[in-house]
């Protein structure tokens, strides 16, 4: 969840669900608190410290949606971001790996397992990641792919959803 900003704006949008939010660092969630009490959404935001890569087994196939802006950066692309992007993130939640395409292929099948039939995921794509993430998200098992640009015409957003039936 990192900063908690995704989690937050989605409780402040839909006041009707339940927001979990999972965070490996203790500083980022610390960053999370503060922001989801100062939205005034805190009581309906869990926020609970761990791996995307090894989420809690209770939730499996619990979930309606699983929303993620996981990183996507490439570390060549690292070295080439501005200053004040590049030297004010920390590089893990920038840079998943070599080719910035890491998080997708990981988050995917867990994603999936962590979703009810017929749920959906949304994921943040970076601006040259859309083909790996179509690929790693088809590889999954998910189907009814779709990617919608930003305001600058850049993919931005991929949704897919769960195949109704065990997977």
């Amino acid at each position: 969840t990192g900063s908690g900003c995704t989690a937050s704006a989605s409780a402040d949008a839909r006041p009707d669900v339940e927001v979990v939010a999972l965070e490996r660092s203790g500083g980022a969630l610390d960053v999370a608190r503060a922001n989801a009490a100062r939205l005034g959404v805190a009581r309906r935001v869990a926020l609970v410290e761990g791996d995307f890569r090894e989420p809690p087994e209770a939730w499996r196939g619990r979930a309606d949606v699983v929303v993620s802006n996981p990183p996507y950066v490439s570390e060549g692309a690292f070295r080439d971001l501005e200053p004040e992007v590049r030297d004010h993130e920390p590089r893990e939640a920038l840079v998943p790996g070599p080719s910035g395409l890491e998080a997708y292929r990981c988050l995917a099948p867990v994603a999936l397992g962590l979703l009810r039939p017929g749920g959906s995921l949304v994921l943040e794509l970076g601006w040259d990641s859309e083909a790996g993430a179509r690929e790693a998200v088809a590889a999954a098992g998910f189907d009814s792919i779709d990617v919608r640009p930003d305001l600058r015409r850049i993919p931005r957003v991929l949704t897919a959803r769960r195949p109704e039936g065990p997977t």
